[in-house]
């Protein structure tokens, strides 16, 4: 699959086989994540791949952070949101958390972010061009301290996105996007 296929197929993918995803291919994800751009080669990611007991601590610092989003985590909705949450999580076989270097200059912060978010777009097209379903995550639960403590923060750095990953359970079709051109303004 080239790199326009890969990026028209690409869809966020919330279920998926239990077939473990193997190291060497979670590893060539991570080699196309590096190769996004990155102004003066800060390389300013880290990485962390939560599979097996690493993921399964992940559902539950998930199913945790979804129970304070509501007044009453046991009323019936509720705790159908925060199950469904947690089985979702269960499910998905591994999980790579992008962290990104926290710079005191404002420009090269933004730079550093942008480059992260950029990797983590690479990471996504490669694995569904090696036919894997990707879905990436932000929010509230990049503060938390225990998924902070799971992935051994390093100083001087935040948690920016969760990728989750994993064989698709079902066929997956991309989502119709707007028409570029009423996106596009061109200058001559």
């Amino acid at each position: 699959m080239d790199a326009h296929d890969a990026i028209a197929a690409r869809t966020s993918t919330r279920a998926f086989a239990d077939q473990p995803v193997p190291r060497a291919v979670l590893e060539r994800l991570l080699a196309a994540a590096v190769r996004a751009p990155n102004h003066k080669l800060t390389e300013p990611w880290r990485f962390a791949v939560l599979t097996g007991k690493s993921a399964a601590r992940f559902a539950e610092l998930k199913r945790a952070h979804r129970a304070t989003r509501f007044a009453d985590p046991a009323a019936p909705e509720a705790a159908k949101a925060i199950d469904k949450t947690h089985r979702e999580a269960l499910g998905t076989p591994a999980f790579v958390v992008l962290m990104c270097a926290v710079s005191d200059d404002a420009v090269r912060r933004e730079e550093d972010y942008a480059s992260v978010m950029m990797a983590a777009q690479n990471l996504m097209i490669a694995a569904t061009a090696d036919g894997l379903g990707s879905y990436l995550r932000t929010g509230g639960i990049m503060e938390d301290a225990g998924l902070k403590a799971l992935v051994q923060l390093p100083a001087g750095y935040r948690i920016v996105a969760v990728v989750s990953l994993g064989y698709p359970a079902t066929p997956q079709e991309a989502k119709k996007r707007s028409d570029p051109a009423g996106k596009a303004l061109w200058f001559d």
